[in-house]
C-alpha cells in the first residue's frame, strides 16, 4: 500500500509568505519533498501510517499470549480474524486483540481492521502542518545556506533538507508514537 503525502501543494502555498510564487519546477520539486516529509514523520512516529485505512488485512505473528497488540493506530474497528468466529476473540476498543476461547495467538494471524486517522482530525493536521514546515525551509533557502555573517551580523538558519527539527521530532513522538489511543463514540 502506498500512503500519499499529509499535505498537498495548495496546503504549502497557503503556508508560504504571500510574495512567494511557486515555479512549476518548484511545484513538482514540493510534490516530491511533501512525500518524503509524510515518509519522515511516518518514521518519525515508530512506523505508524497515520492516514485512514479502512478495512486493511494484515498478517501479524502470534504473541504466545492470549493478547494480541495490533501494530496500527488508532484501531478504528476490527472486521475479522482469519479462522476464527467472532465469539473467540474480543477487541478492547483500544489496539488489543484479546483470545476468549483459553488459546494463545500462534503463528501467523490474517486479521482485517480498520485504523488511522481522517485528514479533518487534530493529529492528523499536526502531520499536515510539520510536513508543511519541513519542505517550506527547503523551498526558502534553496542554496542550503547554514549560516551567513555580514560585517558584525550574524545568523544561522535552520537545517534546509526536509528535515524535521528537534521539536517537530517530539511533537510528532507525543502525537502518535505515544501508547494512550483509543477510540470513543
Amino acid at each position: 500500500m502506498v500512503l500519499g503525502p499529509f499535505a498537498s501543494v495548495a496546503d504549502l502555498i497557503g503556508r508560504l509568505p504571500p510574495d512567494r510564487v511557486l515555479s512549476p519546477e518548484e511545484q513538482a520539486q514540493a510534490e516530491q519533498l511533501l512525500g518524503d516529509a509524510s515518509h519522515l514523520i511516518r518514521m518519525t512516529a515508530g512506523y505508524q501510517q497515520i492516514s485512514r485505512v479502512d478495512n486493511d488485512t494484515v498478517v501479524l505473528r502470534g504473541s504466545g499470549s492470549p493478547r494480541l497488540k495490533l501494530p496500527q493506530r488508532p484501531v478504528r474497528a476490527v472486521t475479522s480474524v482469519a479462522g476464527l468466529t467472532a465469539d473467540q476473540w474480543e477487541w478492547d476498543g483500544g489496539d488489543t486483540l484479546t483470545r476468549l476461547d483459553g488459546h494463545d495467538w500462534r503463528g501467523a494471524i490474517t486479521l482485517v481492521y480498520s485504523h488511522g486517522l481522517d485528514e479533518d482530525e487534530p493529529a492528523y493536521q499536526v502531520a499536515r502542518s510539520v510536513a508543511c514546515d519541513a519542505v517550506k525551509r527547503t523551498l526558502l533557502n534553496p542554496t542550503m545556506i547554514r549560516q551567513h555573517a555580514v560585517d558584525d551580523f550574524s545568523e544561522t538558519l535552520a537545517d534546509a533538507r526536509a528535515s524535521l527539527l528537534a521539536g517537530e521530532a517530539d511533537t510528532i513522538q507525543v502525537a502518535f508514537a505515544g501508547p494512550g489511543w483509543g477510540v470513543t463514540g
